[in-house]
């Protein structure tokens, strides 16, 4: 029986971007277009696998007035929408204002989780047919409610399954889920500073930090760094991928899609160098996309062709 990928986003959101040519303060700025996406770091990576061809299933908490709308824009993806955890708050909304050169980003925090409510997810979780293989993606942030520690807990209580635990989160909240010894952790450069409270400042850093969680049990960590790839550390690799050019439009979801691009080979039985080669260039594909719009199988391909793959470099390559 093939394995399957189950994705966890406990503070999804409708995404609105709106495109301005310059962003001007305390004057009239006027939009040239605008489109909205469905949001949340977990739902992103599901989007892209499906987007990809392979099935994952999103667990979410659903809004009591915009979960309709939220589930429709999904419906226009073809997301199989099977495990919504209905709760009585609305999802947050997320603004982006996007210009040639900067983004300007207005997160909303979230709404308040029931006690009721995150019994109703744990009950979902662990009702779930878990079997040894199968991947649970935890992903983004935790709204007001639910304790910084959730991902270390889902972790503790699923270990029994045997399953691949994969979290892609900020500060505080990778550093309680790391604690749990996940599978696989997957921050960008700032994010993992943000975890340690410490400024990263080469790769011989970069390099002492990641030998050390692998030490500890984890067994792969990739580290996203933008525009210039990613760099993918093992027990027995380091292995760092570059994009080529692009014609950028958009950084929101890079680092989702490049997770389902590594997860989707990975699943596959490849090699460290396919994962991560193809990984980056998903990630690519999407930073050529307006929004949270996932970018086409050809697309990925056309970029696949010009990632560079170096192993075991000894500084930054770039």
């Amino acid at each position: 029986m093939t394995s399957q990928i189950y994705t966890i986003s406990l503070n999804s959101s409708i995404d609105f971007s709106f495109y301005l040519k310059d962003i001007v303060f305390e004057d009239v700025n006027r939009i040239k277009k605008m489109r909205i996406d469905p949001g949340g770091k977990g739902m992103n990576v599901s989007r892209m696998l499906k987007k990809l061809g392979e099935r994952a299933i999103p667990i979410t908490f659903i809004g009591k007035d915009n979960g309709k709308f939220y589930k429709e824009l999904l419906k226009k993806e073809k997301i199989e929408f099977i495990i919504p955890v209905e709760i009585s708050g609305n999802l947050r909304n997320i603004y982006n204002f996007i210009t040639e050169k900067k983004v300007l980003r207005f997160n909303e925090k979230g709404p308040k989780i029931k006690k009721e409510e995150l019994k109703k997810f744990w009950e979902v979780l662990l009702n779930l047919k878990f079997k040894k293989g199968d991947f649970l993606v935890m992903s983004g942030s935790i709204p007001p409610g639910i304790k910084k520690n959730i991902y270390g807990e889902i972790i503790k209580k699923t270990k029994k399954f045997n399953i691949y635990t994969i979290v892609d989160a900020d500060g505080e909240i990778l550093k309680e889920a790391i604690k749990e010894i996940p599978f696989l952790i997957k921050p960008n450069i700032n994010e993992l500073e943000r975890c340690l409270n410490t400024k990263i400042k080469n790769f011989e850093e970069l390099k002492n930090i990641c030998n050390k969680f692998i030490t500890f049990g984890i067994s792969i960590i990739l580290v996203t760094l933008g525009k210039e790839g990613a760099v993918l550390f093992t027990k027995e690799k380091i292995i760092y991928g570059k994009p080529p050019k692009i014609n950028f439009k958009s950084n929101i979801g890079c680092g989702d899609a490049f997770l389902a691009g590594f997860l989707y080979k990975f699943k596959r039985g490849e090699n460290y160098e396919n994962c991560i080669k193809f990984a980056v260039s998903v990630g690519a594909g999407k930073a050529e996309e307006e929004g949270t719009k996932m970018p086409s199988i050809s697309k990925i391909k056309k970029i696949l062709s010009h990632v560079k793959i170096i192993e075991n470099p000894s500084t930054f390559p770039f």
